[in-house]
């Protein structure tokens, strides 16, 4: 779905899965952004300076990933504070990835003991490719329990909202048919020929 004008500011390139956008101030840039974060939203600057209102609208993260102060809620410069539940889903993100990255250095040690006939770079890589696996696994089902109830049922609910305007699109229709075909009728009898 494409949603804009020709006075756009900015363009969504990628949606967001992780509830973050990242602001790109050229495409090229951009593409490289939603590369290497494949689960972020990203936003391209073309037009302006600043920043878009709502994040959420553009990509449906709702928090700008890339401002450094973990303090400050992003969206037009406001300062407002990060929430507590924002705030434990990065806190928790974090030591994820603190704890893989332990254990990835760590099954490469036992590894190295256990196989020396291969080269440390080709242990190494296979390990860490493993420990990311299970790095993403594992931070999708964190960022999952870390998440309050309601960021995870706002889909649901998104969906729900879509349905009930698409059933009353329906019902609006048939209305709107049956009308015609009570106007149809009228005529018919209002004509002396009948059809």
């Amino acid at each position: 779905r494409v949603k804009g004008s020709g006075d756009a500011q900015f363009v969504a390139l990628q949606g967001s899965r992780n509830g973050e956008s990242l602001l790109a101030d050229n495409m090229q840039d951009g593409v490289r952004i939603a590369r290497d974060n494949p689960d972020s939203g990203v936003v391209v600057r073309i037009a302006g300076e600043g920043r878009p209102w709502n994040p959420g609208a553009i990509t449906g993260g709702r928090v700008w990933g890339d401002i450094p102060d973990n303090s400050v809620q992003p969206g037009a410069g406001n300062g407002e504070p990060v929430t507590a539940e924002v705030l434990a889903q990065r806190q928790a993100e974090e030591a994820i990835r603190r704890e893989t990255e332990r254990r990835a250095d760590e099954m490469v040690r036992k590894m190295a003991e256990n196989k020396p006939d291969l080269p440390d770079g080709k242990t190494e890589l296979a390990v860490r490719e493993i420990a990311g696996q299970e790095r993403d696994r594992a931070a999708i089902t964190e960022r999952e329990a870390a998440l309050p109830e309601s960021v995870l049922r706002e889909p649901q609910r998104e969906r729900e909202a879509v349905r009930e305007i698409a059933r009353e699109n329906l019902l609006q229709e048939r209305l709107q048919q049956m009308e015609r075909d009570m106007v149809r009728d009228l005529q018919k009898e209002k004509t002396l020929g009948g059809d």
